[in-house]
């Protein structure tokens, strides 16, 4: 089956790794918040991707319908991010029905987000897709990786790989000695653990456990 594959930059202004690959190789793509991009800003006044399906108007109140207007409602979303923290890239999903898109991409993991502390107001709770995280702001490998994202949808289309899968059920509140998706003494795993936007907040990241996933659409905690 043949799917459209719609890619989306800078929802956050300040994460401009993706917008910049994507624009290098002309790959068309929506741009998020293109003024917070312009000033370098994560937003204006509130974060686009917790202000979906938000009535107001503020700028991401606003620009929040328009981007939705941009892509078509049969397409899979592609919406890319960059991060503050340590922590290698992976793929986030509302819909489990998402994780062989997410399993596509070429990233080891794929997180759940169960705890949906964007309170369903992310884009892909509006349009069906995913969320990848490329790595970190500056880092070239985040430039390079989102392109080959790109190309390797663009090639091979959805062709689930191994991944490990997590679902996310809570916030870490105290800082510690967390590696993000390393399991921790305390039993937890870390997801942007040490991200700086959480961390203005009053959290410091996500907690998660590992999932099992057994025939294809359903699955069990791991114990």
């Amino acid at each position: 089956m043949n799917h459209e594959f719609q890619f989306v930059t800078a929802i956050h202004g300040n994460e401009t790794m993706p917008h910049r690959a994507l624009r290098q190789i002309g790959e068309k793509h929506v741009i998020g918040n293109p003024l917070a991009l312009l000033l370098n800003r994560r937003f204006i006044n509130l974060d686009l991707n917790a202000s979906f399906g938000v009535r107001g108007v503020l700028y991401e109140q606003l620009r929040a319908p328009q981007v939705l207007k941009k892509l078509n409602s049969h397409g899979l979303v592609i919406d890319f991010h960059t991060f503050s923290c340590d922590s290698p890239p992976f793929a986030i999903v509302v819909d489990e029905s998402m994780i062989p898109l997410a399993s596509s991409l070429g990233v080891e993991h794929v997180v759940h987000m169960r705890h949906n502390i964007k309170k369903g107001h992310a884009l892909i709770n509006f349009r069906d897709g995913v969320s990848v995280e490329v790595g970190a702001h500056k880092d070239q490998r985040s430039f390079d990786l989102a392109q080959q994202i790109v190309m390797k949808l663009k090639n091979n289309g959805i062709k689930p790989q191994s991944v490990r899968v997590y679902e996310v059920f809570g916030k870490i509140e105290e800082p510690g000695n967390y590696q993000n998706f390393v399991r921790a003494q305390d039993g937890i795993i870390p997801v942007l653990y040490g991200e700086k936007a959480y961390i203005k907040q009053g959290f410091y990241g996500l907690i998660a456990r590992e999932i099992i996933l057994k025939g294809g659409d359903t699955h069990e905690r791991a114990q």
